[in-house]
């Protein structure tokens, strides 16, 4: 990773319809409250090529400001861990699937659910096929998780530098 090359997140869940399109969407939106370019995708452990992301996480995050209506899932590949300068998980069997696609990207794997407040959960929760508001919650709860996951990715970078 060069100094000056824009960070590449990679955000991972299971279908890559709710979870990772929504801190995906939420990291990209506080990288540019800093000014930081970044390329970000997302993709899923067992995703479909080309769904929608669900109508609820699209209309929760509408009135945030996010249309998320042409987002497409992604089925998770070791050439997307390969591009990535972080690959965000959204539950351990997420790390195991991509430490079985790319054994050498446990540098790369940073847990979501450190990030998420008031949960002593292992795993950010995935509210797919409940009650719409329990995709306000989690919308609400990676709001401020991909916050502080911003802020720690950013220091990384920054330490990583000071000690070239």
């Amino acid at each position: 990773m060069t100094d000056f090359r824009p960070p590449r997140l990679l955000f991972v869940c299971t279908a890559n319809m709710n979870r990772s399109v929504t801190a995906a969407a939420w990291s990209e939106h506080w990288l540019a409250q800093r000014f930081v370019n970044a390329e970000i995708r997302s993709a899923g452990t067992h995703a479909y090529d080309d769904a929608n992301a669900a109508a609820s996480t699209i209309e929760v995050m509408h009135p945030h400001g996010f249309d998320l209506r042409s987002h497409r899932t992604t089925r998770l590949t070791s050439v997307h861990i390969a591009w990535a300068d972080h690959v965000v998980v959204m539950e351990p069997m997420h790390r195991d699937v991509v430490l079985g696609l790319s054994p050498d990207a446990q540098e790369k794997v940073v847990p979501m659910w450190p990030f998420v407040e008031e949960s002593d959960e292992d795993h950010v929760v995935d509210p797919h096929g409940g009650p719409v508001e329990g995709y306000r919650l989690m919308a609400l709860s990676l709001q401020e998780a991909s916050k502080k996951l911003v802020a720690h990715i950013l220091a990384e970078r920054r330490k990583a530098r000071q000690k070239r």
